[in-house]
């Protein structure tokens, strides 16, 4: 069995197909159906993952590795998570998320709100270097701005999504940007210029997109009279200007690079601070804040449901999904099950348009079956990596469209994590803003293009050791 367990041998790609239809078919029954949660279904793709790689001959303790290997890799975001939904739940409760949407109400143009949130989103993103955090504070705002200023909150969050993920790409201090070239050695400074050939015009495609939509929301819609939602935030919070300290101080400890966890944790620590000092509250509905989250009844569904949102029980349907996906995901890539499949597709390539868009259509095909947007550039990643060399295109080529196909994707994706996060933050779906998230699909569509039209596609003389491979 010892050597059964081999991590070089590969099973064969019928095998290693037999949990992705199996996963695929219960996912589409579950959420295109049914209406129901992938959760089961990931679950039974993780059994049949297990079964069919003990089958071919892998033993309990190699396929046990496998998923508790990916799921430990996790944790620290699993735990980022938790403090993300305690953030939101007290930043509401403290006034200060109300604060920004009075603010908001007051100063934002309808016509004019959906490119000012994406270039806002896209700027908090780029600082922080966390697209996650961005659409828990920053994003939570704007969908309650949006809600009172009558813009479709689909359109809202396809601006948050575009934007948050634009930034988290672009900036040097996001895990998934340092993860992607460090996978291949490609220096990181230039795995980010390389990407703004996609990400740039993307950017300014969304930009265009959004101002028109915004145009015609102000041509086509009524005037929203915002003024129950205003008397709501005078009567119900006290509106002070202490209420700025704590986004201001989480913003500076992350531009000092200070790590995600303890910046957060800084925001809910003032937040805390606020409620009890600004807001008055009791250390006994704190408590019962902290868990449940932020909740009000004022007879008005709309403005229930606007500030109604955040604790850690908000986001255990998120960690839930994270842990059977990674399981699935772990235990295909233990078992070279997912290398099966990707060594068959990279048989195919003959040119660098069709090895872009084998890349990029690889990386969605690995975020949509295992749900993990790090295992999306890691495995077709090493699996591509001599694809690209043999046609003498530089690394980074092959980085950037790691990054188009499988990080940007994962919001996209409605079982996946990152979907899944918008949808208990702002409360949207993932199928309602899809096709308003232009900036994440449309980089991909770039991508692909400038692979068949050669364009910015770095060449280098010998690839066996490039220069960016050595810093």
């Amino acid at each position: 069995m010892q050597e059964s367990d081999n991590s070089s041998r590969i099973p064969p790609l019928w095998l290693a197909l037999i949990p992705i239809i199996i996963t695929a078919t219960g996912l589409g029954l579950s959420v295109f159906v049914f209406d129901a949660e992938p959760h089961f279904a990931l679950i039974i793709g993780s059994g049949a993952a297990g079964f069919c790689a003990y089958l071919f001959g892998y033993s309990w303790s190699t396929i046990r590795d496998g998923f508790k290997k990916s799921i430990s890799r996790t944790v620290p975001s699993l735990i980022i998570l938790l403090i993300i939904g305690i953030l939101m739940a007290v930043w509401l409760a403290s006034g200060i998320v109300p604060a920004i949407m009075y603010l908001g109400f007051n100063f934002f143009v309808a016509k004019w709100f959906l490119p000012i949130i994406l270039l806002l989103c896209s700027a908090m993103a780029l600082i922080t270097g966390s697209s996650w955090s961005t659409i828990g504070t920053l994003g939570v705002g704007a969908i309650g701005i949006s809600e009172g200023l009558g813009i479709p909150m689909e359109y809202t969050a396809g601006a948050i999504v575009s934007g948050a993920f634009f930034g988290d790409k672009l900036s040097p201090m996001s895990d998934s940007t340092n993860l992607t070239p460090s996978v291949l050695g490609v220096n990181l400074y230039e795995h980010i210029k390389h990407m703004l050939y996609t990400t740039v015009p993307a950017l300014i495609i969304s930009l265009v997109f959004f101002t028109i939509l915004g145009f015609s929301i102000s041509d086509t819609t009524d005037t929203v009279d915002i003024a129950n939602y205003t008397e709501y935030i005078r009567d119900n919070f006290n509106l002070s200007l202490l209420l700025i300290i704590p986004p201001v101080v989480v913003i500076l400890l992350i531009v000092k690079k200070t790590p995600a966890i303890p910046s957060l944790i800084s925001g809910v620590i003032l937040g805390l601070i606020a409620f009890l000092v600004v807001q008055k509250g009791s250390l006994k509905d704190l408590l019962d804040i902290i868990h449940n989250g932020f909740s009000i009844d004022t007879g008005e569904s709309e403005i229930d449901k606007l500030f109604s949102r955040g604790g850690m029980e908000s986001m255990y349907n998120v960690i839930s999904l994270a842990l059977v996906s990674l399981a699935f995901g772990g235990i295909m890539s233990k078992t070279n099950m997912l290398n099966s499949i990707v060594s068959s597709i990279s048989k195919f390539v003959m040119s660098r348009g069709k090895l872009t868009l084998s890349v990029v259509s690889t990386s969605l095909i690995v975020n949509a079956i295992g749900a993990n947007q790090y295992l999306s550039v890691i495995l077709p990643g090493q699996m591509y990596e001599s694809c690209y060399r043999k046609q003498k295109l530089k690394l980074k080529n092959l980085t950037r469209s790691l990054e188009a196909g499988g990080t940007l994707t994962a919001p996209l994706i409605p079982w996946n994590s990152s979907a899944v996060f918008v949808y208990s933050t702002i409360g949207i779906s993932a199928a309602d803003y899809f096709p308003f998230a232009i900036l994440c699909w449309i980089t991909m569509i770039i991508a692909i293009v400038f692979g068949f039209a050669n364009i910015s596609m770095a060449k280098c003389k010998e690839c066996e050791i490039e220069p960016e491979d050595q810093q």
